[in-house]
């Protein structure tokens, strides 16, 4: 992937749903990708304040949007 893409620039900004391998889930805010670690940046739905994940993409099964 060329560094200057956005990683999966269609769900920026927008509640997505995160997988993980044992299919337990969480759902967030994406907000970045950390290029140089491989980790995704999610804003928590119930997070508080400056409230951020990151998730290694080696521990993620399913990406997808969030419908409520």
């Amino acid at each position: 992937m060329d560094n200057n893409d956005i990683f999966m620039s269609g769900y920026i900004n927008k509640v997505i749903k995160i997988t993980f391998l044992d299919n337990l889930y969480v759902t967030g805010t994406y907000v970045d990708y950390c290029y140089s670690t491989n980790v995704v940046v999610l804003v928590p739905e119930n997070g508080h304040g400056n409230a951020r994940l990151l998730i290694p993409m080696t521990a993620i099964k399913t990406i997808g949007p969030w419908l409520y």
